[in-house]
């Protein structure tokens, strides 16, 4: 089969072109330490690359929902515990009040201190993060959780959406504690209203019998606050054990990412060598033949 001149000069600079971009991909993976810098390189590897970088990027995230949900729930644990802590005073308080010994005067002077213990709680309950949105009203955070309405009462603002977080592929996580939760019907804020009510004005035979309906009225309310204490502490604790797994499932996939991606430093500068090589021998070649002409013939 004979070759034409054309085409000899259409393969030679067709090799030409081949190895200079062979040397150019490797010089470039030298240089950027990437192997795959286009799908062409590697169509499997790219594709599996775009897998693991979304994986990547779904994790991060997941980081940051559970920063958030632990930043939330942390501020919401602070005023709960307030709460409590509020509630044992309440309850010394109406305990000394139980005891039938007590003037009225004495029983006026722990209602005032009962006064403005209660109304501490009532602000700890209607808590607002930094941004003013109140924690305790589920998904309805503009609206005050527990306000007093026309008739006197107490009631709740709120409604009884639980606000939940994606924190791994199948797995979401509550971010709010409801008010609902806390003071079922506010029944614990209107008796100890009531109650207030009482001790300001007290009977000559005293407050014993109320006292100690108020304490078992407190007892109950205390039980709902430390409950969901508890599901915080339960929350938090997942969150810092599905971290740890989230973290190590990060570390891996990075690594198998930097596997496929990175340069294989030795082959890249063998092929770069061996590019520059046939590179300049065809050009060596193309030299040579394109000087011959009918007269190199002619001896």
């Amino acid at each position: 089969m004979r070759i034409s001149s054309h085409q000899f000069h259409l393969n030679s600079i067709k090799n030409i072109q081949h190895n200079t971009a062979q040397f150019n991909q490797a010089s470039v993976q030298l240089s950027t330490n990437e192997r795959i810098a286009k799908p062409s390189d590697d169509p499997l590897g790219a594709v599996m690359l775009l897998k693991l970088e979304s994986e990547i990027e779904s994790l991060s995230q997941y980081k940051k929902n559970m920063d958030a949900v632990n930043f939330s729930l942390g501020q919401q644990e602070v005023q709960l515990t307030g709460i409590v802590n509020q509630s044992y005073s309440l309850q010394e308080l109406i305990t000394t009040a139980a005891d039938g010994s007590m003037g009225t005067e004495q029983i006026q002077a722990l209602g005032q201190e009962m006064r403005v213990i209660f109304q501490g709680m009532v602000d700890l309950m209607n808590a607002q993060d930094g941004e003013g949105r109140y924690l305790f009203s589920g998904s309805e955070t503009s609206n005050k959780p527990f306000t007093v309405d026309a008739t006197g009462n107490y009631g709740y603002n709120g409604d009884s959406r639980v606000r939940e977080v994606a924190v791994s592929s199948d797995s979401s996580v509550l971010t709010n504690i409801l008010g609902a939760d806390l003071d079922p019907n506010a029944n614990f804020l209107n008796a100890m209203q009531d109650y207030i009510s009482l001790v300001s004005n007290p009977p000559a035979a005293g407050v014993g019998d109320e006292s100690r309906a108020m304490l078992d009225n407190l007892s109950d309310y205390l039980g709902h606050i430390t409950s969901q204490i508890t599901i915080i502490g339960g929350t938090m604790a997942s969150l810092d054990s599905l971290a740890t797994s989230n973290q190590d499932i990060s570390t891996f996939t990075t690594n198998l990412r930097e596997d496929i991606s990175a340069v294989d430093y030795p082959e890249a500068y063998i092929n770069m060598n061996e590019s520059m090589a046939a590179y300049e021998s065809s050009m060596r070649v193309y030299a040579n033949v394109t000087q011959l002409s009918l007269f190199s013939y002619i001896k």
